[in-house]
């Protein structure tokens, strides 16, 4: 027993199982056929996951890119409306320094006011061709209108203006005559 024992040991160690050498030589061939085969062309299920892909990856991209773009865009368009604010508030700044000067107050009494300092003489220039019937101010004598402001204003668009100009004096620049046409063609 001894004996067949050893003899089995050397019989497995020299000899290959027959269905071992069957499965090299097909995985050899398999090989083989893997190298010479040339790639099939793309299916359209291929095709169509690789579109999808690739939109997606568009898709997840654009969307960030056009916000990032758009808030750059407003934060652009909100230092321009900053700079101009503080652009009106500088002038505001100054139109207030300018209303605390004693100067400007003292320029403004006189211009709206008339009025005039100790020792200056006041001259009133009147135009000799103001006549005191044309003037556009009212006299304290007139009585006041007692209708209601909407009344006055309609009757004063419905009504044409009178004529209080004499029919042979005009302030009009004269107007030339057209000149007539004569029956005479040279």
């Amino acid at each position: 027993m001894a004996r067949e024992k050893k003899t089995e040991r050397r019989r497995s160690r020299t000899r290959v199982p027959v269905a071992s050498r069957a499965a090299d030589i097909r995985k050899s061939q398999r090989a083989q056929e893997k190298k010479n085969r040339k790639p099939d062309r793309m299916s359209i299920v291929g095709m169509t996951v690789i579109v999808v892909f690739v939109l997606l990856m568009l898709v997840i991209i654009a969307v960030p890119l056009r916000n990032y773009y758009h808030g750059r865009s407003e934060i652009a368009r909100l230092n321009e409306s900053i700079a101009a604010k503080q652009d009106e508030k500088d002038a505001l700044l100054e139109e207030i320094d300018k209303y605390k000067s004693e100067d400007y107050i003292k320029q403004e009494a006189r211009r709206r006011f008339g009025v005039v300092e100790q020792g200056e003489t006041a001259y009133r220039i009147l135009d000799p061709n103001i006549q005191p019937d044309n003037q556009v101010t009212t006299n304290s004598k007139e009585q006041e209108d007692s209708r209601p402001w909407f009344e006055v204003l309609w009757d004063s668009v419905a009504q044409p203006p009178e004529e209080e100009a004499p029919a042979g004096e005009s302030h009009h620049l004269p107007i030339e005559p057209a000149p007539e046409e004569s029956g005479d063609v040279r």
